[in-house]
């Protein structure tokens, strides 16, 4: 079966640029997505760290960067602990970032109102069952934004 079209500049230029809309729509939705992730997995560790001082809680932080070496629209979101100025722990006298390896991965020290793999475990749940809804969430509004505009 052979199909023949006849496009004229006029109209490539047209569907060029619905293209390039939907590109950059795309991208303003994986950075979005990248956001809401990064927000719902340090809401969800938020919940897990130890509380006896609230410095360990004080100190988290997340941050959304566009990758550089990678071609078009990809971020990198960065969840953490450490951040914030680094906050002392009034009882210590040592900043969060000294101690929150050791407070993360030792499951026998104790963890008041709180538990070990406060970072971790939020990760692993939400890369198993809210990742993909998150990224299907923002594309299909990126998507969605691109047609609204190519109808006018």
């Amino acid at each position: 079966m052979r199909v023949k079209m006849d496009i004229s500049s006029s109209e490539l230029s047209q569907f060029d640029f619905a293209c390039m809309a939907v590109m950059r729509n795309i991208g303003t939705g994986t950075k979005k997505a990248t956001i809401a992730a990064c927000e719902e997995i340090l809401d969800m560790s938020r919940a897990q760290v130890p509380k006896d001082t609230w410095t360990m809680l004080s100190s988290a932080f997340y941050e959304v960067k566009r990758r550089s070496d990678v071609a078009g629209y990809s971020y990198q979101g960065i969840v953490g602990y450490g951040g914030n100025g680094d906050p002392v722990n009034p009882k210590t006298g040592k900043r969060a970032s000294s101690y929150m390896v050791k407070l993360h991965e030792d499951m026998s020290a104790p963890h008041v109102n709180g538990k070990a793999k406060f970072l971790e475990d939020p990760v692993r749940e939400y890369a198993e069952g809210k990742f993909y809804r998150t990224i299907f969430q923002y594309a299909a509004e990126a998507i969605a934004a691109s047609n609204a505009m190519n109808a006018r």
